[in-house]
Order: C-alpha cells, then structure tokens, then sequence
C-alpha cells in the first residue's frame, strides 16, 4: 500500500480504536469523508485489532493481506512469496493479475492473487489445490505454463509465463474474425483441450477472456483449474432458493457473464465432463465467426433458459456463404445432449484440421490461373477423356477404311 495511504488508515484508525464499539461506525463515516474504500480499510484494520494486539508499527501486507488483495495498486511494490509486485495487468472474477519478477530465478511472471472468498474454505481450497498440481505438470504449446500454486499469509496465488499479445475478448471487439483465423484459434484450443483431457483435466470455463493470442500467431489457453475453485462458490452465490439472484446481488458478476459460454449441463447444475469444454469451444468457434453468441438473453435466467431450450441460429444468418462442413461442426459442439457431441476434444481437432485442409485447397485453387483452374475442373477431365477417346478411335477407323479400299476383285 502506498505510505500516503497507508498513513491516512492509520491516522483514522489510531482515534477509531478509542471510540465506543456502538460509535465507531458514525466516527468512520466522518472522517472517511465518503471515501468508501478507505473507510472498509479501516474498518478491516479495526477488526484484526481485537486478536492481533498492538500490529499497527508492522507492514500492511503482514496485518491485513486483505487490504491488498482489494485495492489494485496496494501491492505495488510489495513482495508475495519470492515475487516482487511491479505493476497491475489484469482483473477478473478469477483474481487480480500482475507483472512480478521472480527474485530466486531472476524471471519475469505473472502473478494471479486468487479472490479471498474463493479461498476461505478449506474443503475447496483443497480440492484447488489437487487438481492446480495436475495443472502445473501440463506440457503443451497451447496451454500456459504454470510454475508454481503458493500461498503467503492468507494470500494464494498462481505464478505463470508471462504471455505478450491480446486476450480473444480484446480481439472480439474489433469484430468478427476472417474464416481461416477463426479456424486456426480453434485448432489450438481444441489442441489444449486434447492434451488436458488426456491427463483427466477439464478447464470448465473456456470463453475469449481466457484464451490469449500471442503476435506471433500462438494461442495460449489460460486458468485451467481454477475454474474448479469456483464451482460451488457460484453454486452457493446463486442458490437463493427462488431463482431470483441478480448480477449485483451475487458479487460474482464476473462469473455469472461466463454464462453464456455454460454447456447445458452446467446451467442447470449437473456433473461436468470433457464434453462441457467441447461445447464451449463451440460456443466461442461461433462468436469467433458471427461476432454473435449463439445463445442470449438480458439475465444470466434468461441465457440458460436459451442454452437449454433453444437452437442457435444457423450461421448463413450472419455469413453468407458458409460452409456446411464448418456448421455440421458447430452444430455437433453444441448438441444438448452431450452423448451427441464429439466424445473428445481429439476427434472434434481431427474434423477442424479436415476443414481447414478444405479450405486451404480451395484457397488454392482460387488463386490459380484460370487456365490452370479450368484444367484442373471436371469438365476439362470429360473433354481430356474424349480428346484421347477420339485420338485413339481415328486411326483404327482410318486403318479399316484403307484396309477395304484395297481388297482383291473375286470377280
């Protein structure tokens, strides 16, 4: 945190600790001076007071990692772990993301910081923390390199390679993407997907937020396993016993906008398999073309009830000469019952590399010479065929006629 910062919650907390329990919250709301987050600074060093003792003399990071964890540019500068903090490059309903270099190997990270109310409980914290050493010891060019899962203080967090590029969703919001881009993006999802799968991992949340595109054409699939940690925590947040939860009510807006990315099994609420992310991907293949999902609505009710009920538009709608192989392929990824869909991520990279050996072929043949493209056109193989039939026929014909013009007179 920021000595200037740091300095105001302290000067406020040094006469807040002296006030009555029952007029702390009056005191607060005036010298806080509307500051909300200041005053929820103070209000988080108040509530470690009763059970640290006298703390206020050490590190904010070591009194209150909370008061970091939920202040974007608290942590510049400080270190987690062997990480020090340089700057902040990302957020999102998974964790605040930043630029750390690596004091031990001297190497630049990423340093993801997994949300606290993610973390807090012991029975999914473990069961992050079983499938993140599964996560770590993935090899694949299409999926990010994980070094380590640490914790330090009540902080967990996640060090990984640093990718230079744009996510897809940055990507997306230039438009849709030419055919052969989007194919080739899909390829190496469904590249990471197959090699995950293999080892029994399922990402649970493939969307453009978590697929990154490096400037020289890679594509690197992010978050694999932490989606898990948020499994039950979105279960729990939208659980209200009447449906009703709303976006704001639930505090994980982040994840609630994943939904339209959510396979019918997870909209309403069944076991996830390897054919969830399948459908993902689909869901993003499609996106990735139309610039549309397939599946809408203005509340996350109202996309599952579209993901369970509806069809999604074909995909002449929005292109207009579409290949058919290219929605035969869509349309299986997004079949509702999931025994329907690809039965793994290999056998839908296999029809993927078909199609774009199709379409690469008929590039080809566009960019040929029209001489050449006629030759190489059936109606050139008939006359080809006829040429030689022909070619061979007259000298037999002619042969025969000479052949009679000079038989013996019988006479």
């Amino acid at each position: 945190m920021h000595p200037e910062r740091w300095q105001s919650c302290t000067e406020i907390f040094n006469v807040a600790v002296e006030q009555p329990p029952n007029e702390r919250a009056a005191f607060l709301v005036r010298s806080c001076d509307g500051d909300e987050a200041l005053r929820r600074k103070v209000e988080l060093l108040l509530k470690y007071h009763d059970t640290a003792g006298d703390f206020i003399k050490s590190p904010a990071f070591q009194v209150a990692p909370e008061l970091l964890v939920s202040d974007s540019e608290a942590l510049i500068g400080q270190k987690i772990g062997h990480y020090k903090i340089s700057e902040s490059i990302g957020t999102g309903g998974m964790g605040e993301v930043y630029l750390a270099t690596d004091i031990v190997a001297g190497r630049k990270a990423a340093l993801k910081l997994l949300p606290l109310h993610f973390t807090g409980d012991a029975a999914r914290l473990r069961r992050f923390q079983q499938e993140a050493h599964a996560v770590v010891a993935l090899n694949h060019p299409n999926i990010l390199t994980v070094y380590e899962i640490g914790q330090d203080h009540s902080i967990h967090y996640m060090a990984s390679e640093l990718i230079e590029g744009e996510t897809l969703r940055d990507r997306l919001t230039r438009g849709p993407m030419q055919l052969r881009e989007a194919v080739d993006v899909a390829i190496q999802v469904a590249s990471a997907l197959a090699a995950a799968h293999k080892t029994g991992i399922v990402h649970r949340d493939i969307k453009p937020e978590n697929i990154m595109l490096r400037p020289d054409g890679y594509v690197k699939v992010l978050d694999f396993g932490i989606a898990k940690l948020a499994e039950s925590a979105f279960a729990e947040a939208t659980a209200d016993g009447a449906g009703s939860m709303t976006l704001a009510e639930t505090n994980l807006g982040s994840i609630l906008g994943t939904v339209r990315y959510m396979s019918p099994e997870q909209a309403c609420g069944a076991q996830v398999d390897k054919t969830t992310d399948i459908w993902s991907l689909g869901v993003v293949l499609y996106e990735m073309l139309t610039g549309h999902v397939p599946f809408t609505g203005d509340t996350p009710q109202d996309v599952m009830f579209s993901i369970l009920e509806k069809e999604p538009p074909p995909l002449t709608r929005y292109i207009a000469r579409a290949p058919a192989e290219l929605q035969q392929i869509i349309s299986k990824t997004l079949r509702k019952n999931r025994g329907q869909r690809y039965h793994s991520a290999h056998k839908l990279l296999h029809a993927l590399k078909e199609l774009r050996l199709k379409l690469e072929f008929k590039l080809q043949r566009a960019a040929a010479p029209l001489w050449l493209r006629w030759a190489r056109s059936p109606v050139a193989l008939v006359v080809m065929l006829l040429a030689t039939a022909l070619a061979l026929t007259f000298p037999f014909l002619r042969h025969r006629k000479l052949t009679a013009g000079l038989a013996p007179d019988k006479s």
